[in-house]
């Protein structure tokens, strides 16, 4: 029951680097790793297990999950610059000159601690990659296998994000820096240990909607908790984002909404991957609402960019997506048959 969240969530990413929405879309990227955290320990723990031969079927769906739609996105990006050389003004945005930095293009592993500070990034949201694939690894070699080691792991984050304040107190080292990434991914980890033993009964939809507006609200106005209190937001979303996981989770519901869940899940990857490939041919082939000398548009400029990353988004997961995931259901049913 994570679709329709994921897939809001990649919408404030949107809403961040083309409108210039402040914050919600940081949180947003924090929560998703949050979600990781979780998921990827709950499969790791029920669907593949920590054997040589799970750990490959595990990395075999990740490697269709992530690369066939990403690499497809990375080659018409390098066409859109190719086309449109005057409407690309992201200062990530530009070909690289050497072979490591196509290698990191294409892997999406960029190496540097801070992975968002590499250039280029042909697909600028990509850093996040880097980060969910160094937790991902962690986890299937399994870092959150117990509780035991998941609650030292949570501890040594909690640790990092004391520390960041004694020795280098600046946000990036508590958003993108990708020892960063460890606390929201540990406290998804925790979350799946306490589920084991305490899951939730009776969630309603509308309890779930409350804790994401309030999601919305401290990010979009946490600025006003006052100069001590600002500097917590950061936490309280990750408080919002454990129990909103917590609940959808355990919420029961009918086929028909899981189906639509699911369906609507699909749109969040090409979303978050495609949004500044979507900029720059709107702004080649349309131009309403542009920010003068910027790569971002003006607010009012929502709906026919909307309407164009939509119908783009469509076709990627009518094409690859599905037909990759339906490839991925078969691989592991039939490999983890092999396991057993």
């Amino acid at each position: 029951m994570f679709g329709i969240l994921r897939t809001l969530l990649a919408i404030n990413v949107v809403l961040l680097h083309i409108f210039n929405v402040p914050t919600l879309g940081n949180y947003s990227v924090s929560f998703f790793f949050l979600l990781s955290g979780f998921l990827m320990t709950l499969i790791m723990q029920e669907s593949y297990g920590f054997s040589f031969n799970g750990i490959r079927v595990f990395w075999l769906n990740r490697i269709l999950r992530l690369y066939p739609t990403y690499l497809t996105i990375l080659g018409l990006t390098v066409i859109a610059i190719f086309i449109f050389p005057d409407v690309v003004k992201h200062p990530d945005l530009y070909f690289p000159a050497r072979i490591i930095e196509w290698m990191s293009n294409i892997s999406m592993v960029y190496p540097n601690v801070v992975p968002h500070r590499v250039e280029p990034r042909l697909v600028p949201p990509s850093w996040a990659l880097t980060n969910e694939l160094l937790f991902y690894l962690l986890i299937s070699f399994g870092i959150s296998k117990t509780l035991g080691r998941t609650l030292i792991w949570l501890g040594l984050s909690v640790l990092y994000y004391i520390a960041t304040y004694y020795f280098y107190d600046i946000s990036t080292y508590r958003y993108s820096a990708i020892f960063a990434s460890s606390l929201p991914f540990s406290l998804g980890a925790s979350l799946y240990w306490l589920n084991k033993v305490r899951p939730l009964k009776n969630i309603k939809l509308i309890a779930i909607c409350s804790v994401y507006i309030l999601f919305i609200i401290n990010a979009l106005y946490g600025f006003k908790y006052g100069n001590f209190f600002k500097h917590f937001r950061i936490y309280i979303n990750m408080s919002i984002a454990f129990v909103l996981v917590y609940q959808l989770y355990n919420f029961k519901t009918n086929k028909k909404f899981k189906k639509l869940d699911t369906y609507l899940g699909y749109y969040s990857y090409p979303i978050y991957l495609s949004h500044y490939l979507i900029a720059i041919v709107y702004s080649g082939l349309i131009g309403y609402g542009l920010v003068e000398g910027n790569f971002k548009l003006k607010i009012h400029a929502i709906l026919p960019y909307s309407l164009v990353l939509i119908v783009f988004c469509f076709a990627i997961v009518q094409v690859i997506d599905k037909n990759i995931d339906t490839f991925k259901q078969k691989l592991k049913k039939r490999e983890l048959n092999n396991i057993k």
